[in-house]
């Protein structure tokens, strides 16, 4: 065999190590993927298919940080972050997305006066099998970087997430 040769092995030896390697990257990325929790999810938060919601009436609630002074736009957009974020995690309980359709997917914005209170929230709306999510801003506009604005509690039965919300006033 000559050099020619032994380049051309070496180079085909290159291409199906780079060939295997990137098959067991996407393997290690796609499956393994599943395994690594999502920082906004907590491995505790149970959501029953089964609850029982005697009225059928199901909501989402969007809880705003009022002592930020964030302006109406921003308001909004960390609303519509939060209802997006907390739709997108109930479509895994397809029973209780289709209640909270069917009640015209109703969202109420309320207000907290800090973070410990938004936290508190959170915890408390998990604690009872809710979906809950905190929006972190980006910090490009009105507010530090990182900044909790928004939690949002649902879609889920109304009764139950006004256990957690009921104290709140309007936004």
């Amino acid at each position: 065999m000559n050099l020619f040769d032994e380049f051309l092995n070496a180079v085909n030896d290159v291409k199906l190590g780079f060939i295997v390697a990137m098959i067991l990257g996407y393997s290690f990325y796609r499956f393994g993927k599943k395994s690594i929790p999502d920082a906004t999810e907590k491995p505790d938060e149970v959501i029953m298919e089964s609850f029982n919601n005697s009225d059928g009436d199901y909501k989402m609630v969007l809880v705003v940080r009022n002592d930020l002074k964030m302006g109406k736009g921003k308001v909004a957009a960390q609303c519509a972050h939060a209802a997006v974020s907390n739709y997108k995690a109930a479509r895994k309980y397809p029973k209780i997305l289709a209640g909270w359709e069917d009640c015209g997917q109703k969202k109420i914005a309320l207000k907290v006066d800090n973070v410990e209170q938004l936290e508190q929230i959170a915890k408390n709306a998990r604690a009872a099998g809710l979906i809950a999510r905190i929006i972190q801003d980006a910090g490009h506009t009105q507010v530090e970087p990182g900044s909790k604005t928004v939690c949002g509690v649902g879609p889920g039965p109304a009764n139950l997430i006004d256990k957690v919300t009921g104290h709140l006033k309007l936004f």
